[in-house]
């Protein structure tokens, strides 16, 4: 089988070529990229050309060119969707010691949980009183959730939700096998979520040598294969701040291109997350990613990945994601305080129990601003397996 992998090393040679020689683009040259991008995908050199107005403090007037664009292509006045996923936390204990992460094994102080069956049901009872149908089980590297285990709380998710059109579930764990993806799609999962730290796999190394299970470059790169292989969706995304941006957003793009040759159907969503200091503590990151260089990466993303949707969350600021948001995007505003446990009375203090940093907002006020604004929201979105990309893509009109 081929994977992502094999071809990796030609990728990772023809980006660094490329942003070797880029230069940010003129005026001019910016309306020739945008009036061909109509026509035609744009090529990675072009599109590393437009990466290069969010490291620029002199393409200002260029930066506001870019965000019209994307608006007049993608955010009507009126009528636009956003898909919610309610992210469902199961597991906290993890043996993995990433340093960005309050999840890390190094982190003592860090008050630590698994649901038990019954305590699932009970955040998934909190979530659907929510009108959430799109539930994404999310576990840290917790050796005690093995094949069996994850198959089980698997099925009673999709129990709980039944036969409602537009439910699923959606799961954000460790890399599995291949035989392990094939159960859990017996058990009823229609996809995965995978943020993939960085494609710069000396970066990659740097932040993960200490780590157990994802030191291993190359068998969680290769994840979202074998999850495609077994006939399951994914969501895939770089981590924001572990590498240089315009990189990791480069091979974010070839990497979705790259699923949709293969197999027919690229990734759903493209994640847009970006570190933040947890708990107060700073972290030396590769490269500083302003404001303007993280929405610059989520409009080119657009661009070169029209059919995909992008996952706006709450490590952000609403303002910011309101600024940002588009027709057919993914939006989560609530996230239990990313803990398990976290939509009930029992969630203890976010940043003792949180594995990161968050902005939790109240139904009420987002659907207000949003209907401002021409959006609303659908809790009740997901089509049928495979067919996602093709929704999209009709919402996209590419």
């Amino acid at each position: 089988m081929t994977t992502f992998s094999t071809v990796c090393p030609e990728k990772n040679s023809e980006v660094r070529r490329i942003l070797g020689r880029v230069r940010c683009p003129s005026l001019r040259r910016l309306e020739e990229l945008l009036a061909q991008s109509r026509a035609e995908p744009l090529g990675l050199p072009e599109l590393a050309e437009l990466f290069e107005i969010g490291a620029s403090t002199e393409a200002s007037t260029q930066f506001e060119m870019l965000r019209s664009f994307v608006r007049e292509q993608w955010r009507g006045v009126d009528g636009n969707r956003l898909r919610y996923v309610a992210p469902i936390y199961v597991s906290s204990f993890c043996v993995d010691a990433c340093p960005y992460c309050n999840f890390s094994a190094l982190r003592k102080e860090t008050v630590r949980r698994r649901l038990t069956i019954d305590e699932l049901d009970a955040e998934i009872g909190a979530v659907m009183a929510r009108d959430a149908r799109v539930i994404e089980l999310v576990f840290a590297t917790d050796p005690e959730f093995d094949a069996a285990e994850l198959v089980r709380y698997i099925a009673r998710t999709v129990d709980a939700l039944g036969d409602q059109e537009g439910s699923g579930v959606l799961l954000c764990t460790e890399y599995l096998s291949s035989e392990t993806y094939r159960e859990l799609s017996e058990a009823g999962l229609r996809g995965i979520v995978q943020w993939d730290e960085t494609l710069d796999e000396d970066a990659y190394a740097r932040w993960h040598a200490a780590s157990p299970r994802k030191r291993e470059f190359r068998a969680r790169m290769d994840n979202q294969d074998r999850a495609l292989a077994a006939g399951l969706d994914v969501a895939t995304g770089a981590l924001f701040g572990l590498a240089e941006f315009r990189y990791d957003a480069l091979m974010q793009v070839a990497r979705a291109r790259y699923f949709a040759e293969e197999y027919g159907r690229g990734p759903f969503v493209l994640g847009t997350a970006r570190l933040k200091p947890i708990g107060g503590r700073e972290l030396r990151l590769e490269t500083c990613v302003s404001d303007r260089a993280y929405e610059t990466a989520l409009m080119v993303y657009k661009i070169a990945v029209p059919a995909a949707g992008r996952w706006l969350q709450t490590r952000e600021t609403f303002e910011l994601n309101l600024r940002n948001m588009l027709d057919g995007d993914v939006f989560t505003y609530r996230c239990g305080d990313v803990q398990p446990g976290g939509y009930g009375a029992a969630a203890v203090v976010p940043l003792r129990g949180g594995q990161f940093g968050v902005n939790e907002l109240e139904r009420d006020f987002v659907d207000r601003e949003l209907a401002a604004r021409g959006f609303r929201i659908d809790y009740e979105w997901m089509s049928g397996a495979g067919a996602w990309a093709a929704a999209l893509q009709s919402v996209s009109g590419s």
